[in-house]
């Protein structure tokens, strides 16, 4: 096929394939983010698929009004992309970093048991150090009889 033959069957300047094949991508490339976007639950996947939708407007709309407006819709689009991408890798290093680190580890410093222990003997003497009311050695008194 000639050019002259290709860019005939271009329906927009602003589009630079032809309207079926531009379908296609669309459709293809939404199929695509989805299945990325069920599998990971990622927000980026959507975003990725509207990026690519966005463009199929300039197919139906050939003014230059509209393709400057999908043109600042597409540059918003990546900035929004860029934005939670590196909100999502983060998430992701520091899910990374708290598994490797143990349970507990949630960005705080793991703390040492002891203080715990400590707490936990105290109160058992507390309940045990009724002096006449000690409930453990109280618990066979019968058998002291």
């Amino acid at each position: 096929m000639t050019l002259s033959a290709a860019a005939a069957d271009l329906r927009s300047r602003f589009t630079p394939m032809p309207m079926n094949l531009h379908l296609g991508f669309c459709i293809f490339a939404t199929a695509v983010f989805l299945i990325i976007y069920f599998r990971r639950k990622t927000a980026s996947s959507l975003i990725w698929a509207t990026i690519c939708d966005a463009t199929l407007i300039l197919q139906f709309y050939n003014d230059s009004k509209t393709a400057l407006a999908v043109g600042i819709c597409e540059i918003v689009l990546f900035a929004i992309l860029i934005w939670v991408s590196l909100g999502e890798y983060k998430e992701r290093k520091r899910k990374k970093s708290a598994k490797e680190n143990g349970p507990g580890s949630e960005g705080e410093d793991r703390d040492d048991l002891s203080d715990i222990d400590k707490i936990v003997k105290s109160e058992m003497q507390n309940i045990s150090d009724g002096g006449s009311e000690d409930v453990i050695r109280n618990a066979f008194e019968d058998d002291k009889l």
